[in-house]
């Protein structure tokens, strides 16, 4: 071997001992031996191919967690281990751990690392680090168009996160629970975004991300009345890192931002205090901030349930209450029905973006003291690369990402919609799944770049998923998606999903 060998055998000696010594000292805390610790792991091998006529279709491209692509012809193949953390669910501390890659073809990457984490929970407390696909807490995953605020349509953002599971208020007997979750983290996109941009358009490097939610659960589902009320307030901004050419109102020309990134950057973002460099004579909350409440009503049969959700996104203070009125939402309808070979979900969801506080904006001064909060310019910032990661929006789809821009910018240049979204799915047989996704658009564009009229644009999919008895672990998916409109245009194609799945 030559010396550059020699160095790479050392490295992977010392990675080899530190290994040993984590599971010397897991076996220690955890009261479990190391075979245990790599026991329960779950391996996902996975191979992807989409063909089509103009773009992927939307629903074939949305709500992947990022693992897709706009171009008519892609693939890629994928392998993801995991340790769930329920595999000690029966003790009090507990692990869990995942890494989740893929190679693609005309993809925005070739090599994805879509998860990386590894977690550690002790009773109700659970702490977090790397990059993790969520799991929306409200919202059918499978038949929602996606929440507003955090969705699983962009490539994960690598946290640490504090998690509080749901316990009961003291004296309540379990009427009453409260979720607690918290997190900050970096954005992986930067250079991404600098060669997606064209040369001297708005782009952003090493942005910090922070997280926020409480939820609050009323009711019981196994109560006499198994009624249940939930309620959620969820919050994000993006802080720190730097933007490069701003175009701002204390700038000639485009410049580059460098934001803090102290102590005190950290505090401001997670109170929502401070002011930006940009924001001259008026000052404004530091970074980019928006959350949205949650609201679900469900009632939980013996097979069966029925359930009425409602979210209203807002940007920075406006629309965090009701000064301005409730305008906007996304209201849905959540229905499960008793097993039966036909039909066994129905979700219904219309939403509106269209007033955003209003269409006037006007900061106090001297000769004007009135100041209006109008024009949210929802997902956008004009100092950060609006709500998105590597080009696909965290939140909900239908707010049409920047991948989807010609220009190659990374606006949002269509936030302001209305939409009603529908989803079916059945089990016809044990070994055979399907599901069904048809939304029927009218967009606006934006208030800083409005279309010339309004615009109507659908988007369909019809999906098939077969995991035959004869061949274990392995499932084929099938699905077939149409857009239709001026929007975006007519678009159509089709996604093969070979899949195989086993346990160590």
């Amino acid at each position: 071997y030559n010396r550059k060998n020699m160095t790479a055998v050392m490295r992977i000696k010392r990675f080899i001992v530190c290994l040993v010594g984590f599971a010397s000292m897991a076996d220690s805390v955890w009261g479990q031996g190391v075979s245990e610790i790599f026991s329960g792991v779950e391996v996902t091998t996975e191979a992807q191919g989409s063909l089509g006529d103009g773009k992927t279709p939307l629903w074939l491209n949305a709500n992947k967690y990022g693992l897709s692509s706009l171009d008519e012809k892609n693939c890629y193949i994928r392998v993801a281990a995991a340790r769930p953390i329920v595999v000690d669910s029966m003790k009090n501390w507990r692990l869990g751990y995942g890494l989740d890659l893929a190679v693609a073809a005309n993809h925005s990457s070739t090599f994805v690392v879509n998860q990386a984490y590894v977690e550690g929970s002790y009773k109700k407390f659970l702490i977090t680090a790397g990059a993790k696909r969520r799991v929306p807490l409200l919202s059918n995953q499978m038949l929602s168009s996606g929440p507003m605020t955090y969705g699983w349509n962009s490539l994960p953002i690598p946290q640490l996160s504090l998690d509080i599971d749901w316990f009961s208020v003291p004296w309540t007997n379990d009427f009453w629970k409260i979720k607690i979750h918290g997190s900050y983290g970096m954005t992986t996109d930067g250079d991404w975004q600098k060669s997606f941009v064209r040369k001297g358009e708005h782009y952003t490097g090493n942005v910090l991300y922070h997280e926020k939610a409480i939820y609050l659960k009323f009711g019981k589902e196994d109560a006499r009345i198994p009624l249940t009320y939930e309620l959620g307030l969820q919050m994000g901004a993006q802080f720190g890192g730097t933007s490069y050419n701003v175009f701002g109102r204390v700038f000639e020309e485009p410049t580059t931002v460098k934001h803090p990134v102290n102590f005190r950057a950290f505090i401001n973002a997670l109170i929502s205090q401070g002011t930006d460099e940009t924001d001259g004579s008026s000052k404004n909350t530091a970074g980019n901030h928006f959350g949205s409440w949650i609201m679900r009503l469900k009632w939980h049969g013996s097979n069966w349930s029925v359930a009425g959700r409602f979210e209203r996104y807002f940007e920075d203070q406006s629309m965090m209450f009701v000064q301005y009125g409730i305008y906007d939402h996304l209201l849905g309808a959540d229905i499960t029905l008793p097993d039966n070979p036909y039909l066994s979900a129905v979700t219904i969801e219309h939403m509106s973006t269209r007033d955003q506080s209003g269409a006037i904006l006007h900061d106090a001064a001297k000769n004007i003291p009135d100041k209006m909060n109008g024009m949210d310019n929802y997902y956008n910032h004009n100092l950060y690369s609006g709500y998105q990661h590597r080009g696909q929006a965290n939140g909900n789809p239908l707010l049409l990402s920047p991948i989807y821009n010609d220009n190659h910018s990374l606006v949002f240049f269509n936030n302001r919609l209305t939409a009603w979204h529908f989803g079916l799915s059945g089990n016809p047989l044990k070994w055979l799944n399907w599901r069904a996704l048809a939304t029927f658009t009218r967009n606006w564009g934006s208030y800083d770049a409005p279309l010339d009229d309004p615009t109507n644009q659908q988007y369909f999919l019809l999906e098939a998923s077969a995991n035959p008895s004869l061949f274990k672990g392995w499932q084929a998916v099938v699905g077939i998606g149409i857009d239709k409109g001026k929007l975006i245009g007519n678009n159509s194609g089709v996604q093969l999903t070979i899949r195989k799945t086993f346990k160590l």
